[in-house]
């Protein structure tokens, strides 16, 4: 399945507390505990921007006016995932996400195979508080521009391969953690 260490980090930005309204996506491949290729775009959600959302990542309807909506971004965010297990900090929302705006479409979910950095950082170190920038804090990285997808992204991947060195390899971690979206159901 996964022969050679690699996952791919994703993080979603949303307009509004609607799973389907993504207003930006962000992505990083890592292979061999290096992040070898990365991915980003604005999407334009065609739906509204509520203030608490603009005040967490700071896009503004104007922002995604000429940016691409969902149905055009997702064969791209496929070709780049392949076949490789996906991970984000809070996969219950991001996976969602995901899944909804699928559906959204009338497209049919891909398998695919993720886990949680969140969860795998509760199970695997003792640290005071879990959230991205927390977890970036207890490993003594730099970390800016938080609710930025490909910085979130980003920062999900560097914690994640720190989490792993705890495992024997990421799909003996796998086996205990990982979840087919499919399942979701």
């Amino acid at each position: 399945m996964n022969d050679k260490n690699a996952f791919v980090a994703l993080d979603f930005e949303t307009a509004n507390g609607k799973r389907t309204s993504i207003c930006s996506v962000g992505m990083v491949k890592v292979v061999d505990n290096e992040i070898v290729e990365t991915f980003y775009t604005l999407v334009n959600p065609k739906d509204y921007f509520s203030q608490q959302n603009i005040k967490v990542h700071g896009i503004h309807p104007e922002d995604v006016e000429t940016a691409p909506d969902f149905n055009f971004v997702l064969p791209y965010m496929l070709q780049f995932i392949a076949d490789l297990p996906v991970v984000a900090h809070n996969a219950a929302f991001d996976m969602t996400v995901l899944h909804a705006s699928i559906q959204a479409l009338g497209a049919a979910t891909p398998e695919m195979t993720y886990f949680c950095s969140l969860q795998l950082a509760r199970r695997t170190v003792n640290a005071r508080r879990y959230g991205l920038n927390h977890m970036m804090e207890y490993y003594h990285l730099d970390f800016h521009g938080h609710h930025d997808a490909l910085n979130d992204a980003k920062a999900c991947a560097m914690i994640t391969f720190r989490l792993l060195k705890n495992y024997d390899s990421l799909n003996a971690m796998l086996a205990v953690y990982g979840k087919n979206l499919i399942d979701k159901g």
